[in-house]
Parts: C-alpha cells; structure tokens; sequence
C-alpha cells in the first residue's frame, strides 16, 4: 500500500535551543503525550543494520513489534526515527522534527522557534489504512501539543516545570513528617521545600534516576547543598540511590546497583561493542529516585534512543553499505571526534575548515583525523563495508553534572552516613585522578611523655576533630588514621591546598583556644590511586598514595609541602593567604628519583577590608 505523509508546522514564542531541549526528551515528550510504555531488546544486527527489537501494546490491548533503528539527528536542527513493524496494521513510520528560527522576534530580543513535524506512514493492511488518521495521527498531534502544555504549566510557575503526564498519586503524611526531620538536619528549608515540590508534581520519570546537579542547576541553588540535601534524604528514606555503570563511548546507563558492593570492574557495551573496565572517575555515577514509601512511581521506558539520551552526540547518522553520505554538524567547543558504533572506529576533530571524503572499509577509517569547522559545516563519509554503519560527531568532555563514585566517596559527609558503602572485597577500581593529603604530629612522641597518656590523648583526638572539620569542609574525606597522622582524599585538587593551607592558618587560634602547642606536618600529591575494600572500608592505594605520603615526610611542621609541578598548577589558589615558599630537592624514601617540591610555611589569611569587599 503507498505511504502516507502528513506535514505539522507552528511557530512557538520560546528559542531554538529551548526548544530542543524539551521535544528531543523524546521519553518524557512520548510519556506525555499518551503514546504506550515499550520493552526494548539489546542491540541486535540483522539484514546489515543495527536495531532494537521493541515490544508494546497501543491503547493497552493491541500487540506491536517493530524494529527501532538508531536516530538521526543534528543538534538544534533536525533529528528522525525510523520504524519497521513486524506484526499490527503498520508496515513502516518514519517521522521527522526540524527546528528553525521563526522571522519575528519575540520581547526579549531573541527569535521564536518554527518547528516541522513530518510523518510518514506505510500501512501493512486496510486495518492499517484506517488506522492511520484515528489513532497514528491522533499521536502525533499531541507530540506536536507538547510545547503548548510546557508554555502553559510556566505562565505562573516559580520554577521551569515540564508538563506532567497525570497527578501523581503521593503519600502527603509520610512526604512531609520526612521533610520534617530532614529539615531539623538539614536547615535549608527553602531546598527542603523545593524538593517536596518536585516529587509531588513530577513526572514519574523526572522522580526516578534523578541527578542531584542538573536539579540543583535548573533550581538555581549551589550544587553541593543540593548534593547534601539528596544523600540526608536517602538517609532518612525519603530517596533512595542507586549506582550507574557508564558506557565510556555512549555515556548511557548500562546497568544499575543498589550497593558498591554490586559493581563489577568490567562491563559490556551491546552497542558499542566493547567491554570495558570501570573508573570512579567518569563510569560510575549515582543517581537518586523517590522512596516508594512515598510515591509510587512508574520506572517504564517509552523511548530509548532518542537524542537527549546522548546529549554529547551533537550529530548522528545512518549509512547504508557501499554508499556515501554528508554528515552535517553543528558548532562544538573543545575536542572532538568522529565515531562508529559497534565497530568504535573513530577520527579525532583537529579543527580545519576543509572539506574531505573519508572512508570506512569495515575495520578503519582512510584517515587518522578528520578535518572538522568549529563553526560547524559537512562532511562526505563512504561506507565501504558491508554492512549499515551509524557515525557519530560528539564532543570528548565527560557530563559535569554527574555526580561521580570518586566525588561521592570523597566526601566526609557521604563516609559518615553510609560507612557500610564498599567494594566487594575481589574488587579493585582505578581512579584516573584523586589527591591524597597526609598530615602527622610533630614531636608527639614527646608530648605523651610531656603531659601523660590521658592529657595527650586528648589533645591528639581535638587534634583529629580539628583536621576532620577543615578536611570536610573543603570537600574531602578523611579515609583513616595511622596512630597520630591521618590520610585524606579529595576529588579537587585545589581544594585539598585549600583544606591544607586553612589547617595550618587557624591552627595557632586551635592551639590558643585548646591551650595547647601542636604543631601539624602536612604533604598532598595528586595522580591516579586504586579504591579497594581493605577491612569493610573503602581505602585507596598505589604509586600517589605512597608519594603523598613521602612528601609528608620531607614537612618540618606548620608547613604544606607538594611538588614544583603541582604548586605552577595551583598558585592561583593562593592569592587569599599570606605566605613564605621555599624550594628543595629530595629524594623520596623508597623512590630513585629526585623530586623538586615546594614547601609553604608562615601561612596566614589575608584581611579584606569591608572598604576593599564593597568596591570589588
């Protein structure tokens, strides 16, 4: 039977990247806008193409099956989804949605939106004939509704909300007397309230899997209050977390944990066709869901694919075998390359504006680099193989709104509430970066035999609540103590200098007010470590650790010492203190090599007048 299409075109007073952001959410617009929840299979290779087979039943009685082949897209311009069914009244659907500045401006000074929606049916029967204007039309209209539903539910919001699909069903006595007692820990009531909010007018997808910094940006509060307020509330069972096992290449989900103890160094790609071993530092990440206790929310897919899913592929494009095709791509900043799923065959961007064909025969590319606009601009790429290829143009930075294993476990607050939190004890993950700051006692050897073991320990123990209070709030986490030292971990690197130089500061206010003279030796060095279960805690080892602790060594007391390289790195993080720096080299125990460093000694705060804070 010949296809059918239908075209659907209006001009919405909201920007062009606004725009893309909320219709290519195709989960949340497909929820929305009343089409049916889908069981997607893994990867499958058939015919030479790459699909999912997907399984789901309209209006909840009639059976589909199709094959969901990858989308198409160019980020703020166009993306398309094709469909193949296998069973019910349609053979084929494609549709297609492309955004385009309108000619009028809007009052801010900024262009509404244009957008297109194109559909394509092919009917596999008369059923399918008349199926077509009553129910697929009846879909897509309302797909096409959605930016008149998320105007709408903004006339008169505080905040940016996206339409909900229906009112969700929330136990409100339970919900609140949590709040209740998370606000008598938490004492940001303003946070607390959002929050509630939230998880009462939500979509049941914005409540499951929520990522505490993209919330925390969209609600305009400081990152990590809103991260403290999300691990309060697991803690008092309002939420609930749960760890995600990255793709390194598709940067999407490809299985869950509930425990650290869960998570297995090495996971497959069925899509990318890889195995891969797992990092702390991008691969793991944890995200947040709302305790059932509260409200029960449908954790159902409704698509897959789409582009918002990868929101680092700014491009995406099928070619057949043994044909050629023009990747169009969009304007990217910072590095970044031309990659192949399944095959991962990839060409880094280098940043020229010439045009070229490049070559894909199955196993490589013709060529190492690909000549990339920054602008933006096309492409001609052949496939040589047998079989479709899918290539994507996507930038190299990692998601800064991901709050990572290495982040998370590195805060004292995180290593407080859920201690029990550790590897199985077979398991050891790399962490490409993580700084390690020691501290020790000077002369504490004589200070018991100076003041006896009860007044000395006391003093040591006030001495370990100090270094713990400027340690946590930096940022770090004290991973254990070793007689008087203490070793800690931070995600920054600039703020372990920040805790370190804070310590060392205000340390003579802590010997005054405790009526005491200690005197604290501190070291930091930062590199790649390995997170390992070492007596059910979560400890780190490897080369960094052993150096930090060897610079330790080198302090003389009321110092921080780290390396040359990593005081050029960091000097800009001095500018609030007072300070004299020394340079030596030393060779460090157990090491042959000779290690520059620089030792920072006599720190103190600079005082801003309020005169200076007022101008600036």
């Amino acid at each position: 039977m010949k296809e059918k299409q239908y075209v659907f075109k209006k001009i919405y007073p909201v920007s062009r990247q606004k725009a893309w952001e909320l219709l290519a959410n195709t989960e949340h617009l497909n929820r929305v806008s009343g089409l049916f929840p889908v069981d997607f299979s893994d990867t499958a290779f058939d015919d030479k193409k790459i699909f999912r087979y997907a399984n789901a039943k309209a209006m909840g009685l009639i059976p589909l099956k199709w094959r969901e082949y990858p989308f198409e897209w160019v980020k703020e311009e166009v993306y398309a989804v094709e469909r193949k069914y296998e069973s019910g009244p349609i053979k084929r659907l494609l549709w297609e949605v492309a955004f385009k500045d309108s000619a009028e401006l809007l009052e801010d000074g900024t262009f509404g939106t244009e957008i297109t929606g194109t559909a394509v049916f092919t009917p596999a029967n008369l059923l399918g004939l008349a199926a077509i204007p009553s129910v697929g039309l009846s879909s897509i209209k309302e797909i096409m509704k959605y930016l008149d539903k998320y105007i709408e539910a903004n006339l008169n919001s505080r905040y940016e909300k996206l339409p909900a699909a229906s009112s969700p069903k929330v136990e409100d006595k339970r919900l609140k007397a949590l709040c209740g007692k998370i606000s008598a820990i938490y004492q940001k009531n303003e946070h607390i309230e959002r929050l509630q909010e939230h998880l009462t007018t939500a979509g049941d997808d914005e409540v499951m899997h929520m990522k505490p910094y993209t919330l925390a940006d969209q609600w305009g509060y400081p990152r990590k209050e809103i991260l403290t307020l999300f691990l309060t509330s697991v803690k008092e069972g309002l939420l609930t977390q749960e760890w995600h096992l990255m793709c390194p290449n598709c940067r999407v989900s490809k299985t869950t944990a509930s425990s650290m103890k869960e998570i297995k160094d090495q996971v497959h790609c069925d899509l990318c066709g890889i195995d891969y071993e797992m990092s702390f530092d991008r691969y793991i990440e944890m995200q947040f869901s709302v305790h059932p206790s509260v409200r029960q929310a449908a954790d159902q897919t409704f698509c897959l694919m789409g582009p918002a899913k990868s929101p680092h592929v700014l491009a995406q494009l099928r070619i057949p075998a043994g044909q050629e095709a023009v990747l169009r791509y969009p304007p990217a900043t910072g590095k970044t390359r031309i990659r192949l799923l399944k095959h991962n065959a990839s060409m880094d961007g280098i940043g020229l504006s010439e045009n070229h064909t490049y070559r894909f025969n199955g196993e490589t590319w013709s060529n190492k680099y690909a000549n990339v606009d920054p602008e933006g601009g096309e492409l001609t790429l052949m496939n040589d193989a047998e079989e479709e290829m899918i290539a994507v143009y996507e930038t190299l930075d990692w998601n800064s709104q991901s709050v990572t294993a290495a982040e998370l476990t590195s805060l004292q607050l995180y290593r407080d509430l859920f201690s029990a939190e550790v590897l199985a004890p077979d398991q050891q993950i790399g962490i490409q970066s993580m700084t390690v700051l020691f501290s020790d006692l000077k002369a504490s050897t004589a200070l018991y035999e100076k003041e006896g073991d009860a007044k000395a320990y006391f003093q040591v123990s006030e001495h370990f609540r100090y270094l713990k209070i400027h340690i946590s709030e930096a940022g770090g986490t004290i991973v254990k103590t070793i007689g008087d030292a203490v070793m800690a971990v931070f995600f920054r690197e600039e703020d372990a200098l920040s805790a370190a130089l804070n310590i060392q500061s205000g340390v003579g206010k802590f010997n005054e007010d405790q009526q005491i003279h200690l005197s604290v030796k501190l070291g930091l060095h930062t590199g790649p470590v390995i997170a390992v279960n070492a007596n059910d805690l979560l400890d780190y080892f490897g080369r960094t650790v052993n150096i930090a602790a060897r610079i330790q060594q080198q302090s003389t007391g009321d110092d921080v010492v780290i390396t040359q390289e990593a005081f050029e790195r960091l000097e800009a993080n001095l500018s609030d203190y007072h300070f004299v720096m020394s340079r030596n080299t030393a060779m460090l125990a157990g090491s042959d090599a000779l290690y520059p460093l620089v030792n920072i000694h006599e720190i103190s705060r600079r005082q801003i007048l309020k005169e200076e804070e007022t101008v600036r």
